[in-house]
């Protein structure tokens, strides 16, 4: 890999962290892109691009090109998305391991006429075996996973009121505890407030992350301080 550290987070677009990543360089890709919402979570980033398509088939091209093996890609159908997202899944279809259906058990109540929204998806792009269903690097044993699976988020994230769009810690460390083994490198291209990074600590991975906003980096640096305070006294 050149020119990045390990179990860092890098303040810039995840495009740019890419660049100076040599191709399959990384062992496993997670992120929760925004979803094109409309909303004004983010104070760096404009959740209502027109060019979503384009802008979520230039990262998704880059994460194939760095990694080794999977790309678990989590996202919402919404009305801001609904179309590009479809059009993503025809487009990089030969590129698509699994789609796995994270059921939420509670969809928060909507307008009138839209169902409540109980489940997301994860993507798994992959660059091996596509055309195959099976998991060569699975830690599963045979009939024990569900392609459909219920996370609840159970772990107290201090920084969710200033982010408001966290993923919940179980999903990374699912994904980790699962595939792989011991330091795996994996990438997060949108860290957000470290979760991705808290997962690959708890699980002994390596971890790289990239996030635009340095409000962002800074929580997420100040919530990773414990757990790395931590793995210095062990």
């Amino acid at each position: 890999m050149n020119n990045l550290e390990l179990n860092k987070i890098y303040c810039e677009s995840n495009l740019e962290t890419m660049k100076r990543m040599e191709d399959k360089s990384i062992d496993y890709v997670l992120t929760s892109p925004p979803y094109n919402i409309n909303s004004s979570k983010y104070e760096t980033y404009k959740d209502n691009l027109d060019d979503y398509f384009e802008n979520q088939k230039a990262l998704i091209n880059e994460m194939l090109r760095v990694t080794k093996k999977h790309i678990f890609y989590n996202t919402q159908m919404v009305s801001g998305n609904k179309i590009d997202l479809h059009k993503l899944i025809g487009y990089f279809a030969e590129n698509i391991k699994e789609v796995l259906i994270w059921n939420k058990t509670y969809g928060a109540p909507t307008m009138p006429g839209l169902f409540n929204s109980a489940f997301e998806y994860i993507i798994i792009f992959s660059n091996q075996n596509v055309n195959q269903r099976k998991f060569s690097d699975a830690n599963w044993k045979q009939g024990t996973q569900n392609n459909v699976f219920k996370i609840v988020n159970s772990h107290y994230n201090p920084f969710a009121e200033v982010h408001k769009a966290i993923m919940p810690l179980d999903i990374p460390r699912y994904f980790m505890i699962n595939f792989g083994k011991e330091n795996d490198i994996w990438y997060d291209p949108y860290m957000g407030t470290g979760t991705t990074a808290v997962a690959a600590i708890e699980e002994k991975r390596n971890w790289i992350g990239s996030e635009i906003s340095q409000e962002y980096v800074d929580l997420a640096n100040k919530r990773l301080q414990p757990y790395l305070t931590q793995q210095t006294l062990f």
